[in-house]
């Protein structure tokens, strides 16, 4: 085939999905159809697999003035997201702040948020980047707490593919709760490896479009849920091969807004969709971005009325009210707050 005409053809493709065809929604459907029967996961993981569909909340840290943690408001930050149907409430390392918490304080969120949201949502926890026999200690300890599954924090502490391999099959032997990784340029093999430990059900993908689309592919066969890092204009294009879900930057204050995108993406209404990015999220991030992260969903969860402050722990710079203006006023604008 000339070149040419492999690129008229895959123009013609593209235009096809954009313009609303149904190809999206059979694309995905096979993706999911694709397991074998062979492949499936225990009953416990098998459940989370079956409900990690959609947009993901982060969550947040708020902090009284004191920096403290908030966790009143806290738990009515889950109640405002649970109210709005928001499918996935998930603690990551950056956004969540681990880093910046004490291994006492991490357990006290997974507690309240488990807790607050009584399986109104799917709860994500996460560890800390520890060594693997506190890891184990760790998640053992949070089990009876109502958290779903648990996203493991390795950083850079395992170098070695090897070291990352083994320490993930420590943590599968040592305990019962399904877990994720969190990929820091992992290898496809490595990923292949990973997806096929029993327990552990998914990879939380940091890797560029292509590197994410590998993944994937490649995992596929192993009835392992590959979640975008961040973005519904990943999602737009990884749900099209098989991913379920993404952390989704208007999650946490607009779940409305992301469920009305994924509904589009499960419709076939791609066009929808992709008109759904440019309008919320690429007008949002143009704002954010100088704002930071995740100093910026503090303030956005700020002007809804959740949280009581902005603030982050130092040496972080909280964002000062009187620097949102033109944060509330896209808000306002595009009808993203609260009635």
């Amino acid at each position: 085939m000339t070149t040419q005409k492999i690129m008229t053809s895959r123009r013609g493709f593209m235009s096809r999905i954009m313009a609303g065809a149904t190809v999206g929604s059979v694309v995905a459907a096979a993706a999911r159809n694709a397991v074998a029967a062979s492949e499936r996961r225990d009953a416990r993981c098998q459940a989370v697999l079956d409900r990690l569909r959609g947009p993901m909340a982060s969550i947040t840290i708020p902090y009284n003035k004191d920096y403290s943690i908030d966790y009143g408001s806290l738990r009515a930050w889950v109640d405002f997201v649970c109210e709005r149907k928001a499918p996935i409430l998930f603690l990551t390392y950056g956004d969540s702040e681990l880093g910046f918490l004490s291994e006492a304080e991490i357990e006290k969120v997974i507690r309240t948020v488990a807790s607050q949201t009584k399986g109104r949502s799917l709860v994500i926890g996460g560890t800390g980047a520890w060594w693997t026999g506190r890891t184990i200690d760790f998640i053992n300890r949070v089990e009876d707490s109502g958290v779903d599954a648990i996203n493991i924090h390795i950083g850079e502490l395992a170098r070695r593919e090897e070291e990352i391999y083994g320490a993930f099959r420590d943590i599968d032997a040592a305990t019962n709760v399904p877990l994720l990784t969190v990929d820091r340029k992992y290898s496809v093999d490595l990923m292949k490896r990973l997806a096929r430990i029993p327990k552990v059900i998914g990879d939380k993908c940091h890797e560029e479009l292509y590197g994410y689309y590998d993944i994937i592919r490649e995992t596929r066969p192993y009835n392992f849920a590959v979640v975008s890092a961040g973005q519904m204009k990943h999602h737009l294009f990884g749900y099209l091969i098989g991913s379920p879900a993404y952390l989704c930057p208007i999650a946490p204050f607009a779940p409305q807004v992301s469920n009305e995108f994924q509904k589009k993406l499960e419709t076939g209404d791609v066009a929808g969709a992709r008109d759904m990015v440019n309008r919320y999220e690429e007008g949002l991030l143009k704002i954010t971005g100088p704002l930071g992260y995740p100093h910026c969903y503090k303030s956005l969860n700020y002007l809804t009325g959740v949280f009581k402050t902005t603030l982050v722990r130092p040496p972080r710079r909280s964002n000062q009210p009187e620097e949102l203006s033109e944060l509330k006023a896209f808000l306002e604008k595009e009808k993203m707050l609260p009635a």
